[in-house]
């Protein structure tokens, strides 16, 4: 009987032997994928091209004649334009508008609340429309914003809007750096 009992004890040993050398490959979910990782592919951020709304002036003649009275500053006849020269009017940029100021309008609602960046701020309206262009050019979301102080008015060029501040001192950060413009700073928008 001594002999099955060291058999039976041998024969026990090695069991856990082997549960303590494979129980732990098996358990530590080798060869597993991570469940709490999500492969998302995230889209390229599209870029926006604004084209004149203008029609096209070799298009007037076969428009009816309750559109040409819609257009009074439209010319009755077509152009006499190349088509090289109306393919170059097409491809021009977008002039750059001016809004009023919001300020005047709107209360400021903490809850709808962004920030911009003021770059600038010109008495000359051409002055301001220059640098909002040479920025948009740059990909900057910029706009004009005209308001009054003192009598004068003037032309604040802004940058964004950015729901984060933080993001609005790095677009601050990025002007200052790529066009060397100091003296910009972070506003509250609207």
């Amino acid at each position: 009987m001594e002999t099955v009992l060291k058999q039976r004890l041998v024969g026990a040993v090695v069991l856990v032997a082997l549960a303590v050398i494979f129980v732990p490959m098996i358990l530590d979910g080798f060869g597993r994928k991570d469940q709490s990782a999500l492969e998302i592919e995230i889209p390229v951020a599209p870029k926006f091209s604004f084209e004149s709304s203008l029609p096209d002036p070799g298009s007037l003649d076969t428009l009816p004649e309750s559109e040409k009275s819609k257009n009074p500053g439209a010319s009755q006849e077509p152009s006499e334009a190349s088509p090289e020269e109306v393919q170059v009017s097409k491809a021009e940029t977008p002039v750059p508008e001016v809004v009023e100021s919001a300020a005047d309008h709107i209360e400021p609602s903490p809850s709808l609340s962004a920030w911009v960046v003021q770059v600038a701020a010109f008495s000359e309206q051409g002055k301001a429309l220059a640098l909002q262009g040479k920025l948009s050019a740059g990909d900057y979301p910029v706009f004009t914003e005209k308001f009054e102080k003192e009598g004068k008015v003037l032309y604040r060029v802004k940058a964004g809007p950015e729901l984060k501040r933080e993001n609005a001192d790095k677009l601050r950060t990025r002007i200052e750096k790529d066009h060397g413009i100091k003296g910009a700073f972070v506003v509250q928008h609207p």
